[in-house]
């Protein structure tokens, strides 16, 4: 009487796990809610992701900008204006490129459309993603589902992928850490590590995936909604930049660096001191991130995606004030976009160099206001058709941006 309803209920969830049943959860509702939900389940899960691709979504891959949720930013826009396509937010703070390149790689239905990715630069530092960041946002689904693939696609690049994973320290399972070491010296995997991963690990997750997935998602549809009903009715762009100044300096009081009152205060106001000109020596053209990036780029590469990349604006008063070099900017502005025009993506929105540069960002290094203005003016055509134009896919990749001669190279 003790031990039996225990040993039903963990018989009935290894069924629930294990049972070839397509468990249908995600309904077009759901979808919607985790368009703008931002939730780690959605961006480590597949399911819901998938679903969406079906819809009349594209995605905005990033990391915490798409938190920054004022009317102008790009979900609040898309409502109000009645954008054919919406975006579909994927990102969380300590996001960065190999965790959106295992992302991509999972979104089986993203081949064939279009995807907009925003690069902060910020992330590119002489050390690269934090080991702890990279783990906590890796998904294990994800990795399954690389590693079952390991003997298609970019040998290259599977092998830096593979090998990558593990010099971060990333351990999850001695059948799948044998399987990495294996894919990182160009072998494939077993017969048995197939077997495995695709029948018990893969099969136990998708289904964790499909049933609890789209479960109390964060919600963040009626921040939206009321940021969109600030919004004027008539789309115009001369308009909506004098209204975004308008708002940016009424929320901008109490400091000189048009930096958001919240976040200055909360953030910034009793660290100030330590900041002032603590930026010097600060590069962004050094760093294992332009490798972990050309990751990223194959795997859009190999889904024929057409992809729009955003460059964030720092704040130029910040900088001024941190003492940053602003050739660290511009160094690592034209290397970025030579590792992607020479491949073939060049569909390229530079927000690092504008003529007016105030209230670009909302704090230090996010876009916000005007910054959001200025992309959404782009997306708003982008928008319109979700399939990917194949003259515009059309990638020659490179496997020199996965060495460690490119990620240190300063001649470009």
């Amino acid at each position: 009487m003790i031990f039996g309803p225990v040993i039903v209920a963990i018989a009935a969830l290894l069924i629930l796990l294990w049972a070839p049943i397509n468990f249908k959860t995600v309904t077009p509702a759901k979808v919607q809610q985790a368009a703008t939900s931002l939730d780690i389940r959605v961006l480590k899960g597949e399911s819901v992701k998938n679903a969406a691709e079906k819809e009349n979504y594209i995605p905005i891959i990033g990391s915490s900008e798409l938190s920054r949720m004022d009317p102008f930013h790009p979900s609040s826009m898309a409502q109000k204006y009645h954008w054919k396509n919406k975006p579909f937010l994927q990102g969380n703070p300590g996001t960065a490129s190999l965790t959106q390149a295992m992302n991509v790689g999972g979104m089986t239905n993203l081949k064939g459309n279009k995807a907009v990715f925003i690069i902060s630069p910020q992330w590119f530092t002489k050390s690269g993603v934090p080991s702890d960041a990279f783990k906590y946002f890796l998904s294990p689904l994800q990795l399954t589902g690389f590693i079952l693939n390991s003997d298609q696609g970019d040998r290259a690049m599977n092998k830096y992928v593979a090998g990558r994973i593990l010099d971060l320290g990333v351990s999850k399972g001695p059948i799948e850490d044998d399987a990495l070491e294996r894919i990182s010296k160009g072998q494939q995997i077993t017969s048995f590590q197939r077997f495995y991963i695709k029948n018990f690990a893969r099969s136990s997750l998708q289904s964790q995936d499909d049933l609890f997935g789209a479960l109390s998602m964060n919600d963040h549809e009626g921040q939206i909604n009321e940021a969109a009903s600030k919004l004027p009715d008539t789309y115009d762009y001369k308009h909506l930049n004098k209204l975004a100044t308008k708002m940016a300096k009424e929320h901008s009081t109490d400091n000189d660096f048009q930096i958001g009152n919240s976040f200055y205060n909360k953030e910034l106001k009793k660290r100030m001191d330590t900041y002032r000109n603590a930026h010097r020596h600060v590069t962004y053209t050094h760093s294992p991130e332009y490798n972990d990036f050309q990751a990223l780029l194959y795997m859009f590469a190999q889904n024929h995606t057409e992809v729009m990349f955003v460059i964030q604006p720092i704040n130029p008063y910040w900088v001024k004030y941190t003492g940053m070099p602003m050739s660290s900017i511009t160094n690592f502005d034209t290397k970025i976009k030579y590792q992607l025009k020479s491949q073939g993506f060049n569909n390229i929105v530079d927000l690092s160099n504008v003529k007016n540069p105030n209230y670009i960002a909302e704090d230090t290094i996010h876009m916000g206001w005007r910054g959001w203005l200025m992309l959404d003016h782009h997306l708003k055509g982008f928008y319109k058709d979700k399939k990917a134009n194949p003259k515009n896919t059309q990638y020659k990749m490179d496997s020199y941006f996965l060495t460690d001669t490119w990620a240190n190279n300063t001649k470009f």
